[in-house]
């Protein structure tokens, strides 16, 4: 676990664009998000700090007198003058005729630089024939000045859709216009907390130097996703009431950083890609797989949700991806050697660079996988296998390491703290073994710098993605700085693919009817979170929940069983009111679990009930045949003080057990291993017999339910009571 210093906090702060308001769970994000500052140092780095942007243009000599002239204090608005002298030497322009005096105001000190910069077609001669050396430089004429630098003089050719995220681009000058919507693609602006660009606000020095570096240095772009989970199709956000993500939308961000940096874009995914859609599962993640090679990802790594078609047909998907799915520490239990299936890393060229691309799984995975897909597996610690790797790629001449992983992150809201596999890995491997992180699985978004290296987690479901930029010296090829941040994908922000557009309609068109199927009518949200809220308003994952009542409820209908058991992570998505069709439903279960029924005690219902879920720390087992009553104040294994049938009959009843009779329980698949969320009971049965398949008998259930035609409400039954919620 790492936390930021209190050093960079105000800079975590402010940077609102680097980490798309923070990146931080429960805090809205901007429409887009644009490459800043690192956003953090960690109470966790044990090496010397990170070198500042105003040391590093000095060490390359765009600035000099630095550290000891006061002049460069980095508050100091820089003037036209000054800026010209530091692109100057920083692009290392041709010099020129200074006789030809293209400008009438200019001082002695001041006309090389000018010249040469004329000359490069980097400064463009006014009609009034003065420069103005002295006066402060513009938001805005920051874009045009350094963009001509790194385009050669030439106006870019950029998609200016990116300039939508700022509040005020109406206020932006038609001709600066494709400068600054370049500028905010290659990262040169600090953000501004009230969401404008303020193209007429003066830039201080620090804010230039900081847009010299991709004139100073190489910039490596690396692009992440994570548990898209088959969410190929554009989504929409009601908050905002805007479109948002599906994969068009991302390779529309792709193609503008590709038209920014096309020669030194990264794209890379964290895992459990296909996993979760009817448009996706139909196909076996084909429709997804094709989609991502229009993208042309890079490399993906290997997520626990790739196993839930069978061990089989991920072996057979690796086979036909048309780019590398990577699995370096899922080792063979009888040999202890690493899988023959999947390769460990691959290596592509980025800009004459070498980038090493290692892929990991999460060691969580043994325990978040159908145990019967993956049986004589281990999913090893990650730490010593991304340590052997990337000093087995560095002698393979690779000039950059990355790790694209399933590792879980986690960042606090308010401090910022990162936690979870991510930092663990990140500390572990130590300063220099590693250049960035990605990770995925725990669907939060994580944006910072932990041990030195930029890490990434990017939501999920193409809600979001991660942008870690790497700065790399042109001479020793090491990275020299780099920044984590995301970005929004609103579809109005980017222009859609169109031929990524065109393959997912074609996908959307073969399903079409089935999706589209009415079951029933919602009268309200029907929701994966707790009747409960906290403090904040905000539902909890805690007890049941109206979706989990549901599903239970069809189970034990279905087997006319006693009890019905699922875990609350086999339950992925909500229902908003109104008309609930096939596909909606298969949302909520995507898995294709079946159910299985067999006989339990009252002691092993008991245990059950008492696991924790492992993100709340709370009991969330969903369950119906049941009224059960449990107090969180008390310790594991103790919460539940009563639990009964339905009808009275008791389980567990003034501290006693019911031994006088078993009772007939329906669980899915995944839990009637023993091995799934840590519900070990359930490999104790014996008598498991098999029986529909979850989803239809879910849909069976509410078809009869809705049979009317009215709408159908999932309200509070009390068929559980917290009680220290009650005194």
């Amino acid at each position: 676990m790492t936390k930021h210093s209190s050093h960079w906090k105000k800079t975590a702060v402010l940077s609102v664009l680097s980490a798309s308001l923070l990146s931080a769970p429960g805090l809205s994000g901007t429409p887009y998000a644009l490459a800043a500052e690192p956003a953090t140092a960690t109470k966790a780095a044990a090496s010397t700090p990170s070198k500042t942007d105003m040391q590093l243009a000095f060490e390359k000599g765009a600035v000099e007198g630095y550290p000891n002239d006061t002049d460069l204090r980095g508050s100091r608005p820089v003037t036209r003058a000054e800026l010209v002298t530091m692109l100057n030497r920083a692009a290392k322009l041709a010099k020129s005729d200074k006789s030809s005096q293209p400008f009438s105001d200019l001082e002695a000190w001041q006309l090389e630089a000018v010249t040469n910069a004329v000359a490069a077609g980097i400064v463009s001669k006014g009609d009034s024939g003065l420069f103005e050396p002295n006066r402060p430089v513009t938001r805005e004429e920051l874009a045009v000045l350094v963009v001509r630098a790194l385009t050669k003089g030439q106006a870019p050719k950029v998609n200016q859709n990116v300039l939508s995220y700022f509040k005020d681009a109406s206020s932006i000058s038609e001709s600066a216009r494709p400068f600054v919507a370049y500028g905010a693609l290659a990262g040169l602006f600090e953000p501004k907390l009230d969401g404008n660009f303020d193209p007429k606000g003066s830039v201080t020095r620090d804010e230039a130097v900081k847009a010299l570096k991709p004139v100073l240095f190489q910039v490596i772009d690396i692009l992440t996703t994570n548990d898209i989970h088959g969410h190929i199709e554009v989504g929409f956000d009601k908050k905002r009431n805007q479109a948002q993500g599906g994969i068009e939308t991302l390779g529309g961000i792709v193609d503008d950083f590709r038209s920014v940096n096309p020669g030194g874009t990264v794209v890379v995914d964290g895992g459990d890609a296909w996993q979760g859609t009817l448009i996706s599962n139909t196909t076996n993640g084909q429709s997804v797989m094709d989609s991502m090679a229009q993208v042309k990802y890079d490399a993906a790594a290997i997520g626990n949700h790739e196993f839930d078609f069978s061990r089989d047909t991920l072996i057979d998907n690796i086979k036909k991806a048309k780019f590398p799915i990577l699995g370096a520490n899922i080792i063979e239990d009888k040999t202890g050697k690493r899988v023959d299936w999947t390769q460990p890393y691959t290596i592509v060229e980025k800009g004459g660079l070498k980038v090493g691309i290692i892929g990991l799984a999460t060691p969580q995975t043994k325990a978040t996988t159908k145990s019967t897909n993956i049986e004589g597996l281990t999913f090893a610690d990650p730490v010593p296998y991304a340590k052997e790797l990337s000093a087995e790629l560095r002698t393979k001449g690779a000039d950059i390491v990355l790790v694209t992983s399933h590792l879980p992150g986690e960042q606090d809201a308010k401090s910022q703290e990162i936690m979870g596999e991510l930092v663990d890995l990140a500390n572990g491997t130590g300063n220099g073994t590693l250049d960035a992180i990605v990770g995925g699985h725990s669907h939060k978004r994580v944006a910072g710098i932990v041990n030195h290296i930029p890490v990434v987690e990017a939501q999920s479901w193409l809600y979001a993605v991660g942008h870690i930029q790497l700065y790399v010296d042109k001479d020793s090829k090491k990275v020299v700085s780099s920044n984590a941040s995301l970005l929004e994908t609103y579809t109005n922000l980017t222009t859609a693919n169109k031929d990524v557009q065109k393959t997912v309609a074609d996908y959307q068109a073969k399903i079409a009817e089935q999706t589209n199927k009415q079951i029933a009518v919602a009268s309200e949200k029907w929701t994966t979170r707790s009747y409960r809220y906290d403090a904040n308003g905000n539902q909890v994952r805690d007890g049941v929940t109206p979706i989990g009542n549901s599903v239970t409820d069809a189970m034990r209908w279905a087997e006319k069983s006693d009890v019905a058991f699922t875990n609350i992570g086999g339950l992925r998505a909500d229902i908003e009111p109104g008309k609930v069709t096939y596909g909606m439903m298969f949302e909520v279960l995507p898995f294709g679990n079946y159910n299985r029924t067999g006989t339990m005690t009252a002691a092993q219902i008991k245990t059950l009930l008492e696991v924790t879920d492992q993100y709340s720390k709370l009991p969330a087992m969903q369950f119906s045949g049941l009224k059960v009553e449990w107090d969180n104040t008390k310790p594991q294994g103790q919460k539940y003080s009563k639990i009964t049938l339905l009808d009275g009959t008791p389980i567990y009843v003034d501290g006693k057990l019911n031994d006088s009779r078993t009772f007939k329980v329906t669980t899915n698949d995944f839990m009637s291993t023993g091995a799934g969320d840590g519900f070990t009971a359930f490999g104790e049965v014996k008598d498991w017999k098999d029986g529909k398949i979850m989803l239809d008998a879910w849909v069976d259930y509410m078809k009869e339910k809705g049979a009317s035609g009215q709408p159908l409400s999932l309200p509070n039954d009390g068929r559980e009571i917290r009680l220290d919620l009650k005194k």
